[in-house]
């Protein structure tokens, strides 16, 4: 009885914690900035989908979250705040999931600290207010880790096939489930085969249907694939003039990115408990299995990081702290003042350390850096009228897109310049210049783009309304 009281008291715990960290989130969501360009563009797609609502045949991003984003646009018709309170409300679910599945294959009193650590990571806290899809993932991936940890300590074989449904849903939002799903299944083999098998036949059902898409759409299965590859090495160019000093940032990016994460203490302590785990293999192989995705991934990242193919971004780390934050809960199996103490500590580690390290976009809360700045936005949306276009030289991946998001005006009404080195001014710039009555202008103070409005329009019908050492905002009237 006692034993029910305690899991029960604790159950409830964690459902606190998980209204407590959305309400904290809430607060706080007036003062975060999209400043991801990934996001915006996503907001946008998902717009298009809703306004033409299909299955989404081939594409370079994965759909799941089109159709997430889009339904809930469909409920709440606002690109700035919508996607933002759908993910924040998605990420305090996460803690439930990951809460149980510690709880089952740790133990109980480190599975609440696991979830606490879990929500105050920096740098998912920050992703948390942006709509991107690293957020639904992770619940998703999750919902997989638990299921699957349910099927094979109660021995039932019906939440294994739920935990395929589960990844095979994560595989829709991102493509780092394509592997996880791989290696999990050829792991699982060696844990009980046959649920291994019915996990194996459930997560493939979303990556074969896609790449069969893929192939009737385009001839190559793989085309959604490749297009990332293309864009990160084609358009990008992100493996023009390397050295050695960039491959060696390349190496240590996503190993450090962790370390920020979770914090050094953690980071050490959770290496150790890994690293134990797995040479008592035999003893306990499912709580390996977890151990030795953590690595495989971990090489993963770097080996692609190394060859250029994966943009180092801090928001990827995402699937390393789910697979090895629960290896905590080890050192919080007994709860005394020593134990209060450290998590105290460790906790003010994580989230102090991120305004520390000298590394861009780990922040826990999303701002441009120059707020005089982001206040353009405000006089580039009081200039536009009704039928007004917004024109945007590329003037970095923050504001550019961010002024884009702003606006709320849909993709047909804005002209973007992407930011990719080898990005090309598009060829319907002209016309569509040329038959716009108003608009409103975000020009480089030195950019080609620049020169070529100008080359159109001339000077005389511009006004300018704004201005920094980068770049300049008008507003524009045709005779």
């Amino acid at each position: 009885m006692n034993v029910s009281k305690s899991i029960a008291n604790n159950s409830r715990q964690i459902f606190i914690l998980a209204i407590a960290v959305l309400l904290i989130k809430l607060v706080l969501l007036p003062f975060a900035q999209t400043v991801d360009s990934d996001a915006v563009s996503r907001v946008h797609l998902s717009m298009d989908w809703l306004q033409n609502p299909r299955w989404i045949d081939t594409s370079v991003w994965a759909p799941f979250h089109f159709y997430l984003n889009g339904f809930f646009l469909g409920i709440w018709n606002d690109t700035v705040l919508a996607p933002k309170v759908l993910n924040i409300v998605i990420s305090c679910l996460s803690l439930l999931p990951l809460y149980y599945f510690t709880r089952r294959e740790f133990n109980e009193k480190g599975a609440l600290i696991v979830a606490i650590f879990f929500a105050i990571s920096p740098i998912l806290f920050r992703n948390n207010f942006m709509a991107l899809s690293e957020t639904p993932y992770l619940l998703f991936l999750l919902l997989a880790m638990n299921l699957i940890s349910k099927s094979i300590r109660e021995d039932k074989w019906q939440w294994m096939l739920v935990a395929g449904l589960m990844i095979t849903i994560a595989s829709g939002f991102r493509y780092e489930a394509w592997l996880l799903m791989f290696f999990m299944g050829a792991l699982l083999l060696f844990v009980d085969w046959k649920k291994a098998f019915l996990f194996g036949a459930m997560a493939l059902l979303f990556p074969l249907i896609w790449l069969y898409s893929n192939w009737v759409e385009t001839g190559d299965a793989f085309y959604s694939i490749q297009g990332n590859y293309r864009w990160t090495l084609e358009m990008m160019g992100n493996n023009d003039g390397v050295n050695g000093e960039i491959l060696l940032h390349r190496v240590w990016f996503f190993p450090f990115s962790w370390l920020i994460s979770v914090g050094p203490p953690v980071a050490f302590l959770v290496l150790v408990a890994m690293v134990r785990n797995i040479k008592k293999f035999r003893v306990d192989k499912l709580k390996s299995v977890w151990a030795i995705l953590f690595f495989t991934m971990l090489l993963f990242f770097i080996y692609n990081a190394y060859n250029g193919v994966l943009l180092l971004q801090h928001r990827f780390i995402g699937t390393l702290v789910v697979l090895s934050l629960p290896f905590i809960a080890l050192y919080f199996n007994e709860w005394n003042s020593k134990t209060k103490r450290n998590a105290i500590i460790y906790g003010t580690l994580i989230v102090g350390l991120s305004f520390v390290y000298n590394q861009d976009s780990i922040s826990p809360l999303p701002r441009l850096g120059d707020q005089n700045k982001a206040a353009f936005s405000e006089s580039i949306n009081e200039s536009l009228s009704d039928d007004g276009l917004l024109i945007l030289d590329f003037v970095g991946w923050d504001y550019t897109y961010y002024y884009a998001l702003q606006s709320r005006l849909p993709m047909h009404r804005i002209i973007l310049m992407q930011g990719a080195k080898n990005s090309e001014i598009p060829a319907s710039l002209k016309e569509k210049v040329l038959k716009m009555k108003s608009g409103v202008f975000v020009l480089g103070n030195e950019s080609g783009f620049r020169n070529e409005i100008l080359a159109i329009l001339g000077s005389q019908n511009l006004k300018k309304i704004e201005s920094c050492d980068e770049f300049e905002v008008y507003s524009y009237k045709s005779n």
